[in-house]
C-alpha cells in the first residue's frame, strides 16, 4: 500500500464482548502527505458477524471501505499493514486461509462440525477460508471516484481479547507514522479531514495581520489527568481539567489529542504513549504535554525531587510508582519535534524546572508589539517551553468557582479570550505567560491562597521560538 497517497482514514473500532454486544467508537483523521486522495473507513468487525466460527477465536477482522477522492488511480495494498500491541507486538495481515487455519487448530468449533471434517475432507478449515477470502480487501489501485471495501485479518496473541484491550493500539504502514487507535484505555481525538487545521486557522489568521505564513506541520497533545488513586486521597478536577484541555484543542484545530484513562496511567503503561509519539512526532510538528493530577516531592542524598504519582503509588513509597517530574521532562526534551510545549498542573511542579526560568519582565521587555517579521521569526524558530502551575514549594488548588483546577481554568480564559493585548488574535506562549502570571496571582488572592507559576525555556541553546494559539 503506497500510504504516502491516503489523506484520510476513518476508523470504527467495535469493541465489545467477543461475541455479541459491542460498543462503538468512531474516529477520522488525516494520514499521507497528499491531501483528499483516499478515504478510509476501517471497522473492527465483530468475528461473530463475520462468520459464527470466528467468535471466540484469536482471529481480528478488520472492514477497509477505500474511496479515491483524486483524479488519478491511487494503490491501496493492505499486505503492508501493521497493527501494533502496546508497541511491544506487532502483527502483520495473514491470509483468509491462515485465519480459517487458526479457527480450526484452536479447536473453537463446534463438535458436529469437527466431527465431518473428520469425514469430510475440506469441509473445514476449508469452508470456513471461503467465506474469509470472499470478503477480503484485494490489493491493487482503486479508481478515481470509485471504493472497494473488504477485510484484513490479524491474529491477536493468546489471552488479549481485543474487545477488552486496555493498551497502546496503532496501525502503521510502510513509509509513513503510526496512527493511534482508540481503545478502552485510550482516547483518540482526531481532526476530520475536511475539518481545518491549526496550520490552516493559523494561516488564515496570520493573512489577515500579517501577510507572512506560518511555518508549522501537525498540532499533536497527549493530555493526562488522575482522579482516583488506589493508596493516595481522590481529587476532584483532573478529569474536568484534561475534557476542558482536550475541548479547547481540538476546536484549535490540533490533528490528534490522546488521553489515557486514568486506570491505565502506571509507570509501565505510560511507557505505551510514549513510545508512540517519540515514532511520530517529525521536525516540523508541534506537540503539547499536559498533566493534571498528584504531586510529590523528596529529598533523598540532599537533593529534592518532584514526583508524578501514579495510580498506584502507596503513600510515603519510594516512589518505584511514580514518574520523576525531571525525567518526564528530559524524555521531553529528546523529542525530534520543533515547538513543544509542556504543562504541569500539579502541586509542587515547580520541580519540574530543568531550564532557565523566564521572567515575566525580561519576556515583556523582549516581546515588543508582534508585527509580522517578529511572528515570522517565532514560527521559524525553534521553541520548547515548561510551563508550571507554581514553583518548587506551592501546591496547585482548584474548586468548584473554577470548576476545576484554578490554574487549568485561568490557562484556557487566557487563551481563548484574555491573552492577546494586541488584540490580533494569536497568542503566544511567552505572552500567555506575561498575562498568565498576573491573573494567577489575582485569583488565588481571592481564596487567600498563594500560586505563582513558572515559564522555563527546555532548549540547552535557549528557544528563538514560540508556541503559539489563535483566538
Amino acid at each position: 500500500m503506497r500510504l504516502h497517497t491516503i489523506s484520510s482514514l476513518t476508523l470504527l473500532l467495535l469493541a465489545g464482548t467477543p461475541v455479541f454486544a459491542q460498543t462503538s467508537r468512531t474516529m477520522r483523521f488525516s494520514s499521507g502527505g497528499l491531501e483528499n486522495q483516499l478515504d478510509v473507513r476501517v471497522e473492527y468487525a465483530d468475528p461473530y458477524s463475520v462468520d459464527p466460527l470466528l467468535a471466540g477465536s484469536l482471529v481480528l477482522p478488520m472492514e477497509f471501505t477505500v474511496r479515491n477522492l483524486s483524479a488519478q488511480p491511487v494503490a491501496f495494498n493492505a499486505a503492508q499493514l501493521r497493527l501494533h500491541l502496546g508497541g511491544a507486538q506487532v502483527l502483520a495481515p495473514v491470509t483468509p486461509d491462515a485465519a480459517a487455519q487458526e479457527v480450526f487448530d484452536t479447536k473453537r468449533v463446534p463438535a458436529i462440525l469437527r466431527f465431518l471434517t473428520n469425514n469430510f475432507s475440506g469441509f473445514l478449515p476449508g469452508q470456513i477460508a471461503a467465506v474469509l477470502n470472499a470478503r477480503q480487501l484485494r490489493d491493487g489501485d482503486v479508481q478515481p471516484g470509485q471504493t472497494k471495501n473488504g477485510l484484513v485479518f490479524f491474529v491477536r496473541p493468546p489471552g488479549q481479547d481485543p474487545s477488552t484491550q486496555t493498551g497502546g493500539m496503532w496501525l502503521e504502514a510502510s513509509g509513513r507514522p503510526p496512527q493511534m487507535l482508540e481503545t478502552k484505555g485510550n482516547g483518540v481525538a482526531t481532526r476530520a479531514p475536511d475539518a481545518p487545521s491549526f496550520t490552516e486557522k493559523l494561516r488564515q489568521t496570520w493573512n489577515k495581520y500579517f501577510g507572512a505564513p506560518p511555518a508549522f506541520d501537525k498540532s499533536y497533545a497527549l493530555l493526562i489527568g488522575v482522579e482516583h488513586y488506589q493508596h493516595l486521597p481522590p481529587l476532584e478536577w483532573p478529569a474536568s481539567d484534561v475534557k476542558k484541555m482536550k475541548e479547547y484543542l481540538v476546536a484549535q484545530g490540533f490533528d490528534e489529542v490522546v488521553t489515557p484513562s486514568e486506570d491505565t496511567v502506571t509507570v509501565d503503561k505510560l511507557r505505551e504513549p510514549q513510545k508512540y509519539f517519540t515514532n511520530k512526532l517529525g521536525p516540523n510538528d508541534r506537540f503539547l504535554f499536559y498533566y493534571s493530577g498528584h504531586g510529590a516531592e523528596d529529598t533523598v542524598g540532599g537533593k529534592t525531587r518532584g514526583y508524578l504519582p501514579m495510580i498506584n503509588e502507596v503513600p510515603a513509597g519510594d516512589h518505584r510508582s511514580s514518574i520523576p517530574m525531571d525525567s518526564l521532562v528530559s524524555w521531553m526534551k529528546g523529542l525530534k519535534v520543533g515547538h513543544l510545549l509542556v504543562i504541569l498542573d500539579t502541586c509542587f511542579s515547580g520541580l519540574a524546572t530543568q531550564g532557565a526560568v523566564l521572567q515575566s519582565y525580561a519576556i515583556r521587555s523582549a516581546d515588543p508589539k508582534l508585527d509580522r517579521e517578529a511572528l515570522d521569526r517565532l514560527s521559524k524558530g525553534s521553541a520548547r517551553y515548561l510551563l508550571t502551575a507554581g514553583n518548587k514549594g506551592q501546591e496547585s488548588f482548584g474548586g468548584p468557582k473554577w470548576g476545576g483546577s484554578m490554574f487549568t481554568q485561568t490557562l484556557i480564559r487566557g487563551l481563548q479570550r484574555d491573552a492577546d493585548p494586541y488584540h490580533n488574535r494569536i497568542v503566544t506562549s511567552r505572552g500567555l505567560y506575561v498575562w498568565l502570571l498576573n491573573a494567577v496571582f489575582k485569583e488565588a488572592e481571592t481564596v487567600h491562597r498563594e500560586l505563582t507559576p513558572l515559564f522555563v525555556d527546555l532548549s540547552p541553546t535557549g528557544s528563538d521560538g514560540d508556541f503559539v494559539f489563535v483566538q
